[in-house]
């Protein structure tokens, strides 16, 4: 084989929960959230634990037909290597008690003939985590020199006199939003209204408004001198935009173009509309649903002719 068998193992990891070798054991894989430990301050991203089951033995086909798909060799020939691999790892365990196995983990025969498995820690085998890896952030630690830094800042925003000028300013504010809201053609009441705030200023104490200003105000701003109420401005209520997941029936998933390619021709031939979704591994889709409910349909169907068919939703 141009590969090894630990290789379609390890490959079969990120796409299934559950892949069994023949004459050795079963791999489940458990899918973990992302976890925050608070005392050292790390952020570990979302993985899956990969447990070991030694009563998992009975061949369910997928391993085998996933070999003899890379390969482009027999189911028979497929189930001659795995086989092989099987005793092989079995006969080094016995021996040794001990057996390491890339990217996979390592086994360890027990006292009462129990096999121990530890995990290889090194990859992650959640195709949510692709790219991300472990985050430290070191706690702040505020000292008392900032402490005080930051409560004599406090102080000085709550200080009594920016509360005055905050009162004097809505004292003027309030008034002209009322003001906002009275008809144009009454002028004169408008008039005295402005004489009145220009006493409230409080930024200035000197000047009075002329009523003369009030006029060269409105020709300036083009408002017509009838009996019509200034309307508030409506803003518009900001909707976010909504993405729409699409649903991908995946055929196969290959680590190399050419056999990608070669899979997407197939479905092709046979009125798919395959294509190839890049990623860790290029996983062949026999179609995309923008509906859950078709898509799974459309899965149903596929699964008749390729079991090992699932959907992917991005």
């Amino acid at each position: 084989m141009n590969k090894s068998v630990v290789h379609y193992i390890s490959e079969l990891l990120f796409l299934h929960d559950c892949v069994i070798v023949p004459g050795f054991g079963g791999f489940i894989g458990n899918r973990k959230s992302a976890q925050l430990n608070k005392i050292t301050g790390s952020l570990i991203p979302p993985s899956k634990q990969i447990l070991f089951n030694t009563n998992l033995t009975t061949n369910d086909g997928l391993l085998i037909a996933h070999i003899a798909s890379q390969e482009e060799i027999t189911q028979e020939i497929a189930k001659r290597n795995v086989t092989d691999f099987a005793n092989k790892s079995n006969a080094k365990l016995n021996t040794s008690k001990v057996l390491r196995i890339d990217k996979i983990g390592l086994f360890t025969l027990g006292k009462e003939g129990n096999i121990i498995y530890l995990q290889d820690s090194s990859i992650n085998y959640s195709l949510d985590a692709f790219g991300l890896q472990p985050t430290y952030q070191k706690p702040i630690d505020i000292t008392t020199d900032k402490k005080q830094q930051i409560d004599e800042k406090i102080r000085k925003i709550k200080s009594p006199s920016n509360g005055r000028t905050l009162l004097r300013a809505a004292a003027v504010i309030i008034p002209l939003i009322t003001l906002s809201y009275l008809s144009i053609s009454q002028q004169e009441k408008i008039n005295s209204t402005y004489k009145q705030l220009a006493t409230l200023n409080p930024f200035s104490n000197t000047k009075l408004v002329e009523e003369a200003s009030f006029h060269s105000l409105v020709k300036e701003i083009n408002i017509e001198e009838t009996t019509k109420i200034i309307e508030p401005l409506i803003i518009p209520e900001l909707i976010p935009a909504v993405k729409d997941d699409k649903y991908y029936i995946i055929g196969g998933a290959f680590s190399e173009k050419k056999n990608a390619n070669r899979m997407v021709a197939k479905l092709n031939r046979s009125n798919y509309n395959a294509e190839i979704i890049e990623g860790r591994l290029l996983r062949v889709s026999y179609d995309s649903f923008n509906n859950r409910e078709d898509a799974i349909l459309a899965l149903t169907k596929i699964k008749q002719s390729n079991p090992d068919a699932w959907l992917l939703k991005k």
